[in-house]
């Protein structure tokens, strides 16, 4: 976002204030602050009762860096210094009383230093943007993706209600490209635009694609487009096209990271020898990286890939690439963060023994906590659930204690161990109930209330068992706050009731309640995008008749929005399903669609 001097100066004074003061003291509230620029603050002077030059030099400096004093800095206190203090003091919000203080100085050079801090981040911004735009111009097949030019106005007198009546892929898209257009701010609509080219790579519209990457203004998100069309290529099984669209990034980062997402995204989708071939080239990338973190990074990318791919000697190779580089290569620093994603590739790699000995040596809590989750992961699915507990009882956050346990309830029930799986279950809510932050609080409950449908769905169990579980998922489910996440866990028990063949007056009120919940979501293009995904389950699952029933309520929602960023988002949220619908098989998995969900 770009400032004017004098927005950006008053974002410093007005917005910065109160950040100052809690810099200085966290406990002292606005009030107080100003307090002390009362009648009886004291002045900053000398025993000669003269305010020392130094200090008033100091104040000049400052509110001139500022662009509130333009005066000469000589260390004089005159009217214009005065009136400079005046005007600092109001629009910070401080009393107003024109005099130099203890207060008033503390409070200036906390402002200067927040304001350097902003125009660090500013010109680290604005290089990063000078840097892409010069790898793009210099790379033959993306320079004419650099376009200053003004945006072309949206079609006022356009009329969607035919697309909207009989919706294609290509109308709904159509329509999210116009509405673009009308977005007045060009970070939201460099935004949609992002969205809108993503769908049109998965439709095979590599024209359209290509033509809306170049309407994005901001060169690095012209980058990030690029390795997005490469990731919607590969969704679509499309391999060469998803290498091809990854070789045409001139930067070598992204480009080596679309490389990654690629090939993980193959094997989610269950194309293993495309993701060995991509994985392979990645491991092969990795060895000639310069700088050795993103040595680390890749390679353990490549390594866990090429695991579930089902090629595990190179996968061990590309593993012990990330342990010599971290350890002998990687800079102090960034040890600890190189370990911890050593680990946490052992521990994918099911080398539980090895990832423990490695979890040792990270020490900072939000890295360890990744790494035992992904041990516990790794010792579930060898069976080793009292490693697993263990593990869990050592992550200290509870949100992310809670994610361990219901995996482990479940394979607890799947063990035949019933009353071991409640007992887990039990303790796991426990924990949900106990995390402080209510979205955190919220997505926790819902990992539950999936973690019971699953329980719930295993094989050989008594029916009275089954409803029970559902029954208390359902229960559950009221513990969520947030009402997308309340609808989607909602919609998801009562498609696993429908597939178990349970009876229809149980699924009809988990049914029931789903649309209730989702109905009273704020947010217009969020009931877009969780019918949307309700409609994506059940093309995966075969249901084609539940899943164009979603999809309608999806575009019922869509045509109520009239904010242009809202309803370009929808529209191409909806041209989305529409594809998953026609090709189920390349429909975004469970994890790709709660990183994409708005």
């Amino acid at each position: 976002m770009h400032l004017g001097r004098t927005t950006y100066r008053a974002a410093i004074l007005a917005g910065l204030a109160l950040i100052g003061a809690a810099v200085a003291a966290p406990h002292l509230a606005a009030p107080a602050l100003a307090a002390r620029e009362g009648a009886d603050a004291p002045d900053l002077r000398r025993g000669t009762g003269r305010l020392d030059l130094s200090i008033v030099r100091r104040v000049q400096s400052a509110l001139a860096t500022l662009g509130v004093y333009a005066g000469v800095i000589d260390g004089k206190l005159n009217q214009n210094l005065t009136s400079a203090i005046r005007l600092y003091q109001q629009q910070a919000g401080l009393k107003v009383t024109g005099r130099i203080t203890d207060s008033l100085l503390d409070h200036l050079e906390r402002s200067l230093r927040v304001s350097r801090l902003l125009n660090d981040l500013d010109s680290t911004r604005r290089k990063a943007m000078d840097d892409a735009r010069k790898a793009l111009m210099a790379h033959p097949a993306t320079r004419d993706l650099i376009d200053e030019g003004v945006v072309e106005p949206a079609d006022a007198a356009r009329n969607a209600a035919p697309c909207l009546d009989k919706p294609t892929v290509r109308c709904l898209l159509a329509e999210a490209f116009e509405s673009a257009k009308a977005i007045a701010k060009r970070d939201l609509r460099d935004w949609a635009l992002g969205e809108i080219l993503a769908a049109q790579a998965r439709a095979g519209l590599m024209k359209q694609a290509m033509e809306t990457t170049r309407r994005i203004q901001d060169p690095r998100l012209i980058m990030v487009a690029l390795r997005d069309i490469a990731q919607a290529q590969a969704r679509a099984g499309r391999e060469e096209e998803a290498l091809a669209a990854a070789e045409i990034i001139p930067d070598s980062r992204t480009q080596i990271e679309a490389l990654a997402v690629i090939a993980d995204t193959q094997a989610r989708h269950g194309y293993l020898q495309a993701a060995q071939d991509t994985a392979t080239l990645l491991y092969s990338m990795a060895r000639y990286i310069k700088v050795p973190a993103d040595q680390v990074t890749f390679a353990t990318r490549a390594a866990v890939t090429l695991y579930r791919a089902g090629d595990r000697e190179t996968a061990d190779a590309a593993l012990h690439l990330a342990r010599l580089t971290a350890a002998n290569k990687v800079p102090q620093a960034a040890k600890v963060a190189a370990w911890r994603q050593v680990a946490g590739a052992l521990a994918d790699l099911d080398q539980l023994d090895d990832a423990l000995v490695l979890a040792d040596q990270v020490v900072r809590r939000s890295d360890k906590a990744a790494v035992l989750i992904s041990a516990a992961q790794s010792a579930i699915r060898a069976g080793r659930l009292d490693t697993a507990m263990e593990l869990a009882h050592g992550i200290d956050a509870e949100r992310y204690r809670v994610l361990v346990l219901g995996e482990i309830a479940v394979a607890t029930a799947r063990a035949g161990d019933r009353p071991g799986a409640e007992a887990v279950m039990d303790e796991a809510f426990a924990d949900a109930e106990a995390v402080a932050l209510p979205f955190a609080r919220s997505y926790a409950i819902s990992r539950l209330v999936l973690a019971l449908s699953d329980m719930a769905r295993i094989k050989d169990q008594p029916v009275e068992i089954i409803g029970e579980r559902f029954a208390r998922a359902r229960v559950a489910a009221e513990g969520i706050t947030d009402p997308r996440l309340h609808a989607q866990v909602l919609f998801e028990i009562a498609a696993q009731q429908r597939r178990l063949g349970l009876p229809l007056d149980q699924t009809r009120i988990s049914e029931s309640r789903a649309n209730a919940t989702a109905d009273v979501i704020p947010s217009a293009v969020s009931r877009v995008w969780v019918h949307g995904d309700v409609a994506t389950r059940h093309a995966r699952a075969g249901e084609e008749e539940l899943a164009r029933a979603a999809f309608d309520r999806a575009l019922a929602e869509g045509r109520r929005i009239d904010n242009s960023w809202a309803r370009a988002r929808a529209m191409a949220k909806l041209a989305q399903t529409l594809i998953d619908l026609a090709a189920p098989k390349t429909a975004a998995t469970a994890d790709e669609m709660s990183k994409e969900a708005p």
